[in-house]
This record gives structure tokens, sequence and C-alpha cells, in this order.
């Protein structure tokens, strides 16, 4: 009996040991990750936002769609954006993966993932960790 209670304890433990361990992700720019779809009776996802450019600077927006350099640098920083939380329509789609940024807010990280959307004016903003513990995003 104590066997079985050991045997019994031994696994519930491992599984929720299994379930605190940080999702551990290679992603890398250029690759293509999948969102998932929104929750039920909802509108918009939780983790990820929409940014669209409104203004331009006069040297234009300048971003090497290679490695990604220039997106922070041109088409956060320059000019105006309009940014919403992403609508539903974007869910059950693939995205090509911008660039990649950490940024420390109150002595934690906070990852972020930028998504082209296939519309030039557009990219999506995706806290990387949040969309994950959501199952927003799909790998």
């Amino acid at each position: 009996m104590k066997k079985n209670l050991l045997i019994i304890f031994s696994i519930l433990a491992s599984q929720l040991f299994a379930q605190q361990k940080p999702i551990n992700k290679n992603i890398e720019v250029g690759m293509m990750v999948q969102l998932g779809k929104c929750k039920s009776k909802t509108k918009n996802f939780e983790s990820m936002d929409l940014y669209t450019k409104t203004r331009f600077p006069e040297t234009g927006v300048k971003i090497d769609t290679l490695t990604g350099d220039g997106i922070f640098e041109n088409f956060f920083a320059p000019g105006d954006f309009d940014a919403k939380r992403l609508p539903c329509e974007y869910g059950n789609k693939k995205y090509k993966v911008a660039t990649l940024r950490i940024f420390e807010i109150d002595g934690k990280e906070k990852r972020v993932m930028i998504l082209y959307t296939g519309k030039k004016l557009s990219l999506i903003w995706v806290e990387i960790d949040k969309a994950l513990e959501l199952k927003e995003i799909i790998f």
C-alpha cells in the first residue's frame, strides 16, 4: 500500500513540477509564428497589439527586413503611429518574426517579439511570455 502511494505521489509531483518549468523556445528573426485563436467572447488578443504607422519622418522608415535592425529606431521612434489591441481576425494565421528585444522594467525582463503583418505600415507587438502563457502563439 505504501509503495502504491509513493508511486502515485511521485507521478503527481513530477506533473506539478513539469507544469512550473519555464517555456523555452528558440525564436529567430525570419521564422514563422502562428497565432492561436482568441478566447471565446473576446474581440481582441490579450498579449498582442497592432501598431500602424500614420506619420513618417522625412527620411522615411528604414528597416533591414533580413535582420530586423531599425524597427525600434525607425518604426516606433520618429513620426506617429496608432496602437490598439490586436483584433481576433488576425488569429489562426502565420506571421514572420521581424525582430526580438528584451526590455528591463522594474528589475524584471520583458521579452517582446515584433511580427510583420503583410501590410507595409503595420506590425504586431507580442509580449512573448504572456502570449505563451495564454496560448495565443503556437510553435
